[in-house]
Parts: C-alpha cells; structure tokens; sequence
C-alpha cells in the first residue's frame, strides 16, 4: 500500500478540494518519510471554526505511537501548514529520543543471558535442575525510566530490564494486570 493511500483527509461541514487534500497527502508523507520507513495512517480533519479554518492532524506510526497537533488560522492551508510544522517537531524530538547516539557507548551498556526455564511442576521430579528451554544474550541500556517505558512500549514488551541512569542500579519495569505500568527499584 502506497503512503498516500495511508492518509486520510476530511472535511467537517466543510468540503475540501482537489488540490488541498492532494497538498495535505504531499506534505504529511514527507514528513513521514524523512523519519518513518513505514506507518500505519494519518487523518486529516479540516473544520470552520468562526472566521478561522482548523486543522486537526492525527498520526498513527506504531502500534503505540500516536501524534496528534492542531492548528488555526484564516485560511486552511496555513493551518495546515502550522499543524504539520507543531507534528514535524513533534516526530523529530520522538526520533532524536529514539535514536540518540551518545548512548551508544559500549560503556554504558551490561550484557546477560537471559534463560527460558521449563515450569518446575510440569518436569519430572527425578532431576533437581529445571530444563532450559532458551536462551539468549541480551544488552542492559542504561536509561531513564522514561526512555525504559518508551523501548518497552515500541517493542510491546510487558517487561523491561534497565540500568538506571540516576541511581546507577538496576530497575524493571513491568505491565501490571490492571494495565498500568509497575516499577522495581531495588534500593541497597
């Protein structure tokens, strides 16, 4: 499916013509594009607001990543325009936190295994050691919890396992099963 046909763009008590959907699509695709490979939509809300025209631009990258920005002005392509410029800014913050570079220095990262047991009940009670189903290496980030809940959340992870960047120890955060977010912070 072609990044164009991803974007939606509407009119509320308003129609919108040819060539503002057809700038609206352009310009919301190279915003994208500049940071996104891929995404999922983008929809595009045109109203009349009084003497003004809104826009309201929701964008849906991953499977947890919404952007939302709105904007006024006299005429709809200006609102448009400051709309996509606030969700620009937005992306681009949202991609510098994601890909920072400092905190790729080997020094601050821990590397483990990570071992997937069998349920002791369900192996047989001839031996004392459970069995290892799997196991792989995995790299410890040092991060805020902020930037943790972020790498949780992109990989859709249920746990996350960090160095924290303030306290020098090691924390999880974990989903809880009434959906919000728990966080372990062994003290000394």
């Amino acid at each position: 499916m072609k990044a164009e046909d991803k974007i939606l763009i509407s009119g509320k008590q308003t129609k919108v013509g040819k060539s503002l959907t057809l700038y609206a699509k352009e310009n919301i695709s190279l915003t994208l594009k500049k940071y996104f490979s891929n995404f999922i939509s983008a929809d595009v809300l045109f109203s009349k607001d009084k003497f003004n025209f809104k826009c309201e631009i929701s964008m849906h990258i991953d499977s947890s990543i919404f952007i939302k920005g709105n904007a006024l002005s006299n005429d709809a392509y200006g609102a448009f325009n400051i709309a996509n410029d606030k969700l620009k800014k937005r992306i681009r913050r949202y991609h510098r936190k994601l890909v920072d570079h400092r905190s790729n220095k080997n020094s601050n990262k821990i590397q483990i295994n990570q071992y997937i047991l069998k349920d002791s009940e369900q192996t047989s009670k001839s031996t004392d050691e459970p069995v290892i189903i799997a196991e792989s290496e995995e790299i410890i980030k040092v991060l805020s919890v902020s930037e943790a809940m972020m790498h949780m959340n992109l990989n859709d992870q249920s746990a996350y396992f960090f160095k924290n960047v303030k306290t020098k120890r090691l924390n999880i955060l974990f989903r809880r099963s009434d959906g919000n977010i728990g966080w372990l912070d062994p003290k000394k």
